[in-house]
């Protein structure tokens, strides 16, 4: 699979498959390494969300049930979706939420970080071209 197919650049927008960025609000590039401390951040992260809305929404005492059981559910899931390599963005948004860096791609292949390291220097060159 070659995923430098899947993007797309033109003048004034970054695709990714069906996603699309304005090129004028991307602000930076990069391929993230994740390390175990990413991971288990995440991992912990969503059990712990995924167990407080059971625990919003069971009632009483079921809460104190169906609490543990979701956090390992949310903690599997989450566990599930781990990838050791990143590509991200640093976007600004529109809203109050300002810059912050979006995820857009993942992987554990090698090949694949390599590419999405191709796509950070054209985007990056996209970027500066524009400035």
């Amino acid at each position: 699979m070659d995923i430098a197919e899947e993007f797309q650049i033109t003048d004034t927008t970054l695709r990714f498959k069906k996603d699309s960025y304005a090129l004028s609000k991307i602000k930076g590039a990069k391929v993230k390494q994740n390390t175990i401390k990413d991971h288990a951040l995440r991992v912990v992260t969503i059990g712990l969300v995924v167990s407080s809305l059971v625990w919003m929404i069971a009632p009483g005492s079921l809460g104190l049930y169906t609490a543990p059981v979701a956090l390992i559910i949310g903690m599997l899931s989450a566990f599930s979706t781990v990838r050791k390599y990143e590509f991200q963005i640093e976007f600004q948004h529109a809203d109050e939420t300002g810059l912050q860096w979006v995820s857009i791609a993942k992987t554990n292949k090698l090949k694949i970080k390599e590419q999405f390291e191709k796509q950070v220097t054209q985007i990056l060159e996209s970027i500066h071209t524009r400035v």
